[in-house]
């Protein structure tokens, strides 16, 4: 017999009993979550919770089987069968490696092991692991079946309905279904008369009357009235959120209620986070042909699973400054509320120039559906600053060195503005107008930088000194009084 057959023989039965183990723990809980998706998910949720079990339960069984190899064998034989003196891992080593005495000794275990029977080494039965497993599952399965069925439409918080013969109607029981919008990955749940919930979520309220009332309504403080309508012992509404709500529940002959307060949660843009560069103008290394941009992004629903990243790269001097802008498509990683955005400029292909600039800026929305919220992060500058190296004195040396940063600053403050005006129809109208105020105390505050240096005008002429005396005020004769008894 050869050395592998040897092992299969001897292996074969330990992992039948290793297998048969973990079918009788595993079984039972595997009903038992198929009794749960049954009583809550329908009979297709059962039958895929049941084949997940079982196929969990042969990956286990497959894993722990792994284990039955040669060297458990030669280990369990030397434990087992003192009378091999040791030498079971001649049974599977190859005849040709062998010297004679060890085929000597081979031979000789060989024939002690003729008579044995291969069981000997399959583990026992684990009986407290199996009788707990189906106790267990039993108890699950038991009451997962035989618990009371509910109608999912109508699961009132308080007690139930009691008709009373006379007198006003009261509110004994409410319940408020809240289902968020989907692209927010909330849960539907259930809640209070006073709630928060994100804008656009759908409520359903479900209110008992004791006794009934000839007619029922949410009023709002604003006016706005929801009618309640009567589904056998209930009264049931819905409506779209989509600002906060103040409301009370009225009934016809009865008082009004207290105010509830539905608040209305905003779904708030993405928020960018500027890892690398540190800075928003970065000037360019010698020899520098990459620029790494990394940006963190977060939002309380979702972001995009990628964002576009816009390029303008700035060529020119002067007055005869061109734009070229380019974009491209960046994925993103991470969870889905926190994504990171990397990128890696290409400086040479961009085509930049001496003196002039490449601006980036990540453009990234969330997953609000079907209107989702753009954010754009701050603009961020490579600079390949001139060259300087020539002296020059005078208006000349002035030119050369405060020019070139007007023009730079000048530059950006049209960069954005042409920006602002592609993002016009999206914005609200304070927000357009706040910057569209920042930029034109961007451009004031670049004009009163540079205007004396550009021949900026003045309102006020400035008071040279002089030499001249300063003029001594002429003094004029006092008149002489008039005598008395004289009319002035």
């Amino acid at each position: 017999m050869t050395a592998d057959a040897f092992v299969a023989q001897w292996v074969r039965p330990a992992r039948l009993r290793s297998n048969a183990n973990a079918l009788a723990i595993g079984l039972p809980l595997a009903l038992a979550a198929a009794a749960l998706a049954l009583r809550f998910g329908g009979l297709a949720a059962a039958i895929v919770t049941l084949v997940l079990g079982v196929a969990l339960i042969a990956g286990i069984a497959a894993w722990r089987s792994r284990r039955f190899d040669r060297l458990w064998l030669v280990r369990q034989l030397d434990v087992a069968r003192p009378d091999l003196e040791d030498s079971a891992d001649l049974l599977i080593a190859p005849e040709a490696d062998l010297g004679p005495l060890q085929r000597l000794q081979r031979r000789r275990i060989e024939a002690r092991l003729a008579a044995v029977e291969a069981t000997i080494l399959r583990p026992g039965w684990h009986t407290h692991a199996i009788a707990g497993a189906w106790l267990a599952g039993l108890a699950i399965t038991t009451a997962a079946l035989m618990w009371p069925a509910t109608d999912g439409s109508a699961p009132f918080r308080g007690p139930p309905a009691i008709v009373s013969p006379s007198g006003p109607p009261r509110l004994i029981a409410q319940r408020l279904r809240v289902t968020p919008p989907a692209y927010t990955g909330l849960p539907v749940r259930d809640a209070a008369l006073t709630a928060r919930a994100p804008v656009g979520s759908r409520l359903a309220w479900s209110l008992r009357f004791a006794p009934h009332p000839a007619s029922a309504a949410l009023q709002g403080v604003d006016g706005q009235r929801i009618p309640l309508t009567r589904q056998g012992d209930d009264w049931v509404a819905s409506a779209r959120l989509d600002r906060s709500l103040l409301y009370r529940v009225v009934a016809a002959g009865a008082a009004p209620g207290p105010l509830h307060r539905i608040d209305a949660i905003p779904d708030a843009p993405p928020a960018i986070r500027v890892i690398e560069p540190d800075r928003t103008l970065t000037p360019m290394a010698v020899g520098q042909t990459r620029w790494k941009l990394i940006f963190d992004v977060t939002d309380d629903h979702g972001v995009a699973a990628a964002a576009r990243l816009r390029i303008i790269v700035t060529q020119g001097e002067g007055e005869n400054i061109t734009f070229r802008e380019t974009s491209r498509v960046i994925p993103g990683t991470g969870d889905r509320r926190r994504r990171r955005f990397d990128a890696v400029l290409d400086i040479p292909a961009l085509g930049l120039t001496a003196g002039n600039d490449i601006v980036a800026q990540l453009i990234v929305a969330d997953n609000r559906f079907p209107n989702p919220q753009i954010s754009r992060s701050p603009s961020l500058i490579l600079r390949w600053p001139p060259d300087l190296g020539r002296e020059a004195g005078g208006l000349d040396g002035m030119v050369k060195t405060v020019l070139p940063a007007y023009f730079r600053s000048q530059r950006q403050i049209i960069i954005d503005t042409e920006a602002l005006i592609k993002q016009r129809r999206r914005l609200p109208a304070d927000r357009f107008m706040a910057q569209s105020d920042t930029i034109g105390v961007d451009q004031r505050t670049l004009r009163l930088r540079y205007g004396g240096l550009l021949g900026d005008e003045t309102s006020e002429a400035p008071v040279l000194p002089t030499s001249d005396e300063p003029e001594k005020p002429v003094e004029k004769p006092k008149a002489a009084p008039l005598p008395s008894g004289h009319a002035a």
